[in-house]
């Protein structure tokens, strides 16, 4: 038995998971389907450990997991359609909102037809230009469920939120959870176990505790007004640099993300 110190990972793992047990236990995911979750991205995690590959009693050493589950766990090919109908649809706001042949005089976004008319090109053309490789009826169904497209009544549809927020509890919105969340690990992950010598992503957050309620709206409102102002920015210069890219092969990914959380003091009157 080991009488060292333990490592400080090992005791800050419980309450890096309590935010993530919160969401299992309010969707019903019980210990058994989190353990199969955890075997699988372990499993993962040990294959992109190395670039030369590595053998299922090699995995299982790094593991700790039965070789026999690593060679089932390795076979294992789940799709996941929300997801890729949710980062479908993310992007083809991101280009009805900024890309200035689907916008009005006055800088909104216009209405489109499905198939465009004259001159101005419309949501299947969006779609095509937003270089997505699902069919235009599948991404609008979508944007529909979701409350994001209105249908007008000559037939043409409405952008009506400049930015992919699904519904609450749906498919989509675990994919953008999924999504967010995984990118945000990804990167402080990196900064955890780089070596010295490998540059470190931006990760930064301000934090304060001793606040009043009013303070803390004031800073909820400023922040989210800032970070949305940010986040346009980047968003339209993103497009832009991918349609300057033109080219279908390129494969590089960016992802910037902003995240907020205000805890307001307890009504101590109540």
């Amino acid at each position: 038995m080991s009488t060292g110190p333990k490592d400080p990972f090992e005791i800050a793992l419980a309450d890096l998971l309590i935010p993530l047990a919160k969401a299992m236990v309010a969707r019903g995911v019980t210990v058994a389907t989190a353990t199969e979750a955890l075997k699988k991205a372990l499993v993962t995690a040990a294959e992109e450990s190395s670039e030369d590959g590595l053998s299922d009693s090699k995995v299982s050493a790094l593991t700790g997991i039965h070789r026999k589950d690593v060679k089932r766990l390795r076979n294992d090919d789940e799709t996941v359609p929300a997801k890729r109908s949710s980062s479908a649809a993310a992007l083809v706001i991101s280009y009805w909102s900024t890309s200035p042949e689907f916008q009005k005089q006055d800088n909104g976004p216009r209405d489109l037809t499905r198939k465009g008319q004259d001159d101005q090109p419309g949501f299947d053309d969006l779609v095509r230009l937003a270089r997505i490789d699902m069919a235009p009826g599948t991404v609008l169904q979508t944007l529909l469920d979701q409350k994001l497209v209105a249908v007008l009544e000559d037939g043409g549809y409405r952008l009506l939120s400049d930015a992919f927020v699904p519904t609450a509890g749906s498919a989509e919105q675990v994919a953008a959870y999924r999504a967010t969340l995984s990118a945000h690990l990804a990167a402080a992950t990196h900064n955890l176990i780089a070596d010295e010598e490998t540059p470190r992503h931006f990760d930064r957050a301000v934090r304060y505790s001793h606040l009043s309620a009013a303070s803390v709206e004031e800073l909820r409102v400023l922040s989210s007004e800032r970070a949305q102002q940010l986040l346009q920015t980047i968003n339209t210069r993103a497009r832009q640099l991918q349609d300057q890219d033109g080219d279908d092969n390129q494969t590089g990914r960016f992802v910037a993300g902003s995240y907020i959380l205000p805890t307001f003091p307890e009504d101590k009157e109540g």
